[in-house]
């Protein structure tokens, strides 16, 4: 094979005057930047020598895995992205030990081999920022081995193997047998193998050559450093290593196979990197010429020479004043090559073009502004605009969970009774939680106009409001830090706020007042609790926002049932805290029927019930469970007191027989009431109905 050298190989490197030594020929590389950097790698390894061959009938009768240590030099480097050569070195020693009635056979080898090696990382079919990559190799060797064998021990005694497994000085069919002294190995080998001679091969070669095929996988780590785990078999092409070959006399005798063995190893390596350095710059103009161009050169030709310009690369033909920066007529920080409006009047916002904002166009970027964070309005300062004539870069908004609120109010410490009611006199308030900081808050809005419209609105009733993002479950300033008075002038003629409803009453129901603030686990159920603490140190806990005093009634009852005892209603109206009554509660009881209007009568819908019991808080635990055992007893709530009413019968008799059954399971109070579409009206009245009277 012809060797030609190319321009890179001229390098004094070992690695690659080896290679030119094995003859490998090396095409040069292109001279483009896409060519593969050389990057030689030294990599030092250890593992495991297994062998297979003659002795141990090619490991059948034992692991390889479970043998001699061996060690490895690699020196590397790739020629292209999926293709690696190297030079390698590998030392160890290889053994087997057989041990039957048939024979007994042992020997052991070291060995010392080196050669060259391709690898194939699979480029082609895997991610190119990969990590861990997979690999084959296969090369070529030269392979030296020095063989011995035990056969006697530390005091010179020859191995005798008899048929009861032990191992004696004298053979079990010699005629002094019986003097035999049993002896053990001492596992050194001290007896050349091929000097012994025992097969009569003579003075045969202890070298040959050898084809190593691998595979493994290699992580990439930090800095230039890679590990490598992997398994070679290395094909020798003699079948001395050993001894034994199937020329051998007697039992002997083995295959016709050549050896084996197969090394199993790690390795970690590093690799150089052979980048050339970048050449320093030298000017070829001397100081001198360097300052005469400084300090005359005009690059934008403006007439300002360009250590005092302080506006560069301004257009050709633009007017400049003595720094070299385009005029600004009207002081509206826009250029005057640039400005579709002279003459703006001072201080009015314009846009990129120099023109003035009508109120609609600076609501819509003020509006932006919140909404995205990027200014797209200009007022009259130069300080507003970066250099003159650079594009504004718009950003993409991430999608993130998000809605405008308004915060009411906020507290650490507590807060006054007045300010109590006026929170819970609105219906939608609800609290978050920030710190030790309690936050109150209004609304949930998509857009941030409906937001600014609600917050004018509570600016109208006396509240301190202010427009806030709540995002991924936080509460978040917006990035203008609030409408400053001239922004809130302008929006209060722009936009209309929500009509207020004046006289509404908002119901509550507070399930406690304590000393001391309770654990959130005990409210964990309650999905719209509002808490607030007083100036006298008082915690309260409400829940619910209602403007029927029925619906509100029956919230109240599930929160008894729900072991929130003591649970009652309260009604807010104006800011204020007004009776229930003032909020339209009625008396628990039957209903009047001449309260109920004629035309809303539908006789279809009477049922008769009965009734099992009444109770204004919670019901005994004892109770309660005669009710879950008696089953299809419903609550109905009212104000004052809950109803439980068992079975729907169509007849007041057919009632009154469930009534009299009730009665004898321990029910002594259990009465007949009728029941008009969900109004608890007396049984005269359903009776009288029923029968068109």
């Amino acid at each position: 094979m012809r060797f030609r050298a190319t321009p890179w190989m001229t390098r004094p490197t070992g690695l690659f005057i080896a290679l030119a030594t094995a003859g490998i020929s090396l095409a040069q590389a292109p001279a483009d930047s896409a060519r593969v950097q050389l990057k030689p790698s030294f990599a030092l390894g250890t593992g495991m020598l297994g062998f297979y061959g003659d002795v141990g009938f090619q490991s059948k009768e034992y692991s390889p895995l479970v043998s001699r240590i061996g060690y490895e030099l690699r020196v590397s480097t790739p020629i292209n992205e999926w293709l690696e050569v190297g030079l390698y070195a590998l030392h160890g020693k290889l053994s087997a030990n057989e041990h039957s009635l048939v024979r007994n056979l042992n020997f052991e080898s070291r060995i010392t081999s080196g050669g060259m090696r391709l690898t194939y990382n699979f480029h082609q079919l895997l991610n190119p920022k990969r990590v861990v990559e997979p690999w084959v190799s296969i090369g070529f060797e030269s392979l030296e081995f020095l063989s011995k064998t035990d056969l006697k021990d530390a005091q010179g005694r020859f191995y005798h193997y008899w048929s009861d497994g032990t191992v004696r000085d004298i053979a079990e069919d010699a005629p002094n047998a019986a003097d035999a002294v049993e002896i053990h190995r001492d596992y050194s080998y001290e007896s050349d193998v091929r000097e012994s001679n025992p097969d009569g091969f003579g003075k045969y070669r202890e070298q040959t050559w050898a084809v190593p095929v691998g595979v493994g996988v290699k992580m990439n780590l930090a800095h230039g450093f890679d590990a490598r785990i992997g398994a070679t078999m290395h094909f020798a092409a003699t079948d001395l290593i050993d001894g034994v070959t199937s020329g051998s006399i007697g039992n002997r005798k083995g295959d016709d196979r050549n050896d084996r063995f197969l090394f199993t190893s790690f390795s970690v390596g590093y690799a150089i990197s052979t980048k050339p350095k970048q050449k320093k710059y030298k000017p070829s103009l001397t100081p001198e010429q360097m300052d005469v161009i400084a300090f005359n050169d005009d690059e934008d030709g403006d007439g300002v020479m360009d250590w005092n310009d302080r506006c560069p690369h301004t257009p050709p033909g633009t007017p400049v004043d003595a720094h070299g920066c385009p005029l600004d007529s009207d002081g509206d920080g826009v250029p005057d090559h640039l400005d579709d409006e002279a003459g703006t009047l001072p201080g009015a916002p314009v846009n990129a073009r120099g023109v003035t904002l009508s109120d609609d166009e600076l609501l819509r970027a003020y509006l932006n502004y919140l909404d995205s964070g990027n200014v797209t309005m200009v007022y009259s300062k130069v300080e507003s605009f970066g250099p003159v004539g650079q594009p504004v870069v718009k950003r993409p908004p991430i999608p993130v969970m998000r809605a405008y609120v308004v915060k009411v109010g906020a507290q650490v410490e507590g807060i006054s009774e007045e300010m109590i009611q006026r929170i819970l006199s609105l219906p939608d308030v609800r609290t978050v939680e920030r710190g030790d900081t309690t936050f109150y808050i209004v609304g949930n809005y998509e857009a941030l106009p409906d937001a600014i419209k609600r917050q004018l609105q509570l600016k109208g009733q006396g509240f301190e409001s202010v427009v806030m993002l709540e995002q991924d479950g936080k509460l978040l300033d917006l990035p203008s830090g609030g409408i400053t008075p001239r922004e809130e002038e302008v929006l209060t003629k722009l936009v209309e706020p929500a009509p207020e409803k004046p006289g509404q009453v908002v119901v509550r129901v507070q399930l406690g007042a304590f000393r001391y603030r309770l654990s959130e686990n005990i409210f964990r159920n309650v999905t719209d609790l509002v808490t607030l603490k007083d100036q006298d140190g008082l915690t309260r806990y409400y829940t619910g926002s209602f403007t029927d005093i029925n619906d509100a009634a029956k919230h109240k009852v599930n929160m008894l049932l729900d072991g929130f005892e003591g649970a009652f209603l309260v009604a807010f109206k104006d800011g204020k805290r007004v009776s229930i009554t003032e909020a339209g509660a009625q008396l628990s009881g039957p209903e009047d029927l001449s309260r109920i209007p004629v035309e809303s009568i539908d006789v279809k819908t009477l049922s008769f019930r009965v009734q099992v019991g009444t109770f204004a808080g919670n019901v005994p635990m004892e109770t309660m469970g005669k009710y879950v055992e008696l089953g299809n007893v419903k609550p109905v709530p009212g104000v004052n007191a809950v109803r439980y009413l068992y079975g729907e019968y169509p007849t007041r008799a057919a009632a009154e027989e469930a009534r009299k059954e009730l009665q004898n399971l321990g029910f002594a109070d259990a009465f007949v009431v009728g029941d008009l579409n969900g109004r608890i009206i007396l049984a005269e009245d359903a009776e009288r109905l029923q029968q068109g009277k």
